[in-house]
């Protein structure tokens, strides 16, 4: 059995990872469905847009809660059940949303949906890693990366699409549908068979770390998770408030934002990565600080469908720029034994942004409106820049890596 095991993993197109990658990417599509459609939803059972955020940034508190225990449960427990259990509540929770005629109901359903997407990711990553040979382990987690990349596109144009043309319902409905076709391929994935030699250095980083914090967080790159952070803030503004915004401005066809906005950080990030291997991350953070600025104040102005597709590709740009840089960095800056830790400690960084963004951001849109709410979503952005000239231009890039 080992030596089958074994030769499966030599292959990184393999039946498991295939799977693996179409359900993460499913379930990112649905959660991305429902970014911008929710807060509708929302708002139209009597939801303020203080609340609207409560309920959103929920989500992220509960999800990192969840991720930060079931990623260190130990290698050496089967987690294939609680891989489909998570994506089994993940598609509950979405058909839930239905039936929910208040605030308080949806932010129940809501917290719920946060665990299960938390345990949900965090073991998608972990079997995916176990079925990529490990000469090839980055790239077959570059390639596992794009389905998330891709449910960011199709995910919002799609759930923004079905809400306008047929309702909430469909949204829901829809979305129930594609996680249990999700749940019923991850069934077929084998559980990755973990031998005692893989379980001695995750038993060996327990008896050496002096804190059991060093477990979860990878302090070499407090820095870039603070970027992250900060990026993540009025990020949360945008995917929470654009569908409610434009509504209240009179712009039709939203989810051309999210369809413009995919295609530019897709077409930026080749560029990007080259930059960084060349100049750093220096450039690059400075030019997403500038371009999702401009962006973000001409979303604030925006009240026809063609300013906002300009908006669009200005925040677009500035994202694609802005995330090669900074996980390469993160990898960059670690030994090859942390970079799973670097990366986990950076993307919470950026999950926990987009919450906090999202609350901190419906509160002011409560007092002041969805415009000035976009205008003060800004700050963070100069706060991102003015980190990284503080601290940032200290550190030693290791552009070409740690070996």
């Amino acid at each position: 059995m080992h030596d089958t095991n074994n030769a499966v993993r030599q292959s990184l197109w393999n039946k498991d990872f295939i799977i693996l990658a179409l359900s993460n990417l499913l379930l990112f599509m649905v959660f991305d469905m429902l970014m911008p459609t929710l807060p509708v939803f929302i708002a139209k059972n009597g939801g303020i847009s203080s609340q609207v955020g409560l309920i959103m940034g929920s989500f992220t508190f509960s999800a990192i809660f969840i991720r930060v225990i079931t990623g260190n449960l130990g290698p050496a427990i089967n987690k294939k059940n609680l891989l489909v259990l998570g994506v089994t509540g993940c598609m509950l929770a979405t058909a839930c949303y239905y039936w929910s005629t208040s605030s308080l109901g949806t932010f129940a359903i809501r917290l719920l949906h946060g665990l299960g997407f938390g345990v949900a990711t965090t073991l998608y990553a972990t079997f995916a890693a176990a079925f990529i040979p490990s000469r090839r382990r980055g790239e077959g987690l570059g390639y596992f990366g794009v389905g998330e990349t891709i449910g960011i596109s199709v995910g919002p144009f799609l759930g923004i699409w079905l809400m306008d043309q047929h309702g909430f319902g469909s949204v829901f409905g829809v979305g129930t549908l594609i996680l249990l076709f999700a749940v019923f391929i991850t069934l077929a994935v084998a559980s990755p068979l973990i031998t005692e030699e893989e379980t001695k250095p995750f038993q060996q980083e327990i008896q050496k770390k002096n804190s059991l914090l060093e477990l979860f967080i990878e302090k070499r790159v407090f820095l870039q998770s603070g970027l992250a952070l900060l990026f993540g803030m009025p990020f949360g503004g945008i995917l929470s408030f654009i569908a409610l915004h434009a509504r209240e401005a009179g712009i039709p066809n939203v989810a051309y934002f999210f369809f413009v906005n995919a295609i530019a950080v897709l077409l930026v990030r080749i560029a990007a990565g080259q930059i960084f291997d060349r100049k750093g991350p220096g450039i690059l953070i400075g030019a997403s600080a500038i371009l999702c600025s401009i962006g973000t104040f001409l979303l604030a102005m925006a009240s026809t469908t063609t300013a906002l597709i300009i908006t669009a590709a200005f925040y677009g740009t500035g994202m694609g720029a802005a995330f090669p840089a900074l996980q390469a960095w993160c990898i960059n800056v670690v030994p090859v034994d942390r970079r799973e830790h670097a990366m986990g400690t950076f993307l919470n960084s950026f999950d926990l942004g987009i919450g906090l963004g999202t609350i901190l951001l419906g509160a002011i849109a409560a007092m002041s409106g969805y415009s000035l709410m976009y205008i003060s979503s800004i700050l963070f952005l100069i706060l991102y820049w003015l980190l990284y000239q503080i601290f940032g231009k200290r550190q030693d890039f290791c552009r070409k890596g740690k070996q």
